[in-house]
């Protein structure tokens, strides 16, 4: 069926390239179409990229780990190859502990999940398979309600000064001039099986 297709619009740049995931990955992208790619929207996009953006609005950095790195192998087979970069940015990022460094990846991630979709959107349009413009407007919709979340997680922080053990900031100080230095409680899980200290 897609050996009917403009060679040249199974390649969007680094956007998505399906000749490279059927030939070089043996991607079942014909499938993927004769579905209107219903099926890999519903899972990987409504599913776990939207599920990826819950578990940053909760602050719960092992999900969002485990679901980049589940996205990143899906988008590298398609050739998406700036939203794999992304995802693999965001799974290195929470693997080396770098959690201030998350937001901005984050927010890149977003904007280029957004290009895909409406890339992909055309490329369908363009080859008479057209994806329904009720999972479209269910991204939409999702989307909105994850910025929401993103938003109203933010100003709760900010305005009670809780970290995400729900500890007030102002209990976690070093203040040396009084000899105050204080620690964290102990977190589990972050490096071993011991509950490590964190400084």
């Amino acid at each position: 069926m897609l050996d009917n297709i403009d060679p040249n619009l199974l390649k969007n740049g680094e956007i998505f390239d399906f000749d490279l995931a059927m030939n070089s990955y043996c991607f079942p992208v014909e499938d993927l179409v004769e579905n209107n790619f219903k099926d890999f929207i519903e899972k990987k996009i409504l599913g776990e990229f939207i599920n990826l953006r819950i578990s940053y609005s909760k602050q719960d950095y092992q999900e969002m780990r485990n679901l980049s790195h589940k996205l990143k192998s899906v988008f590298q087979m398609l050739g998406a190859i700036r939203l794999h970069k992304y995802l693999e940015q965001i799974q290195s990022t929470i693997d080396n502990n770098e959690i201030n460094n998350i937001k901005q990846f984050y927010i890149t991630l977003i904007s280029e999940m957004n290009i895909f979709i409406k890339e992909l959107q055309n490329f369908c349009i363009n080859i008479n398979y057209p994806i329904d413009e009720s999972l479209i407007e269910k991204y939409e919709q999702m989307m909105k309600e994850c910025d929401l979340n993103d938003n109203n997680s933010k100003t709760s922080q900010e305005n009670t000064g809780v970290t995400k053990n729900n500890e007030k900031i102002e209990d976690n100080i070093i203040d040396i001039e009084k000899g105050n230095i204080q620690i964290e409680t102990p977190v589990k899980n972050t490096c071993c099986a011991i509950e490590c200290i964190i400084m």
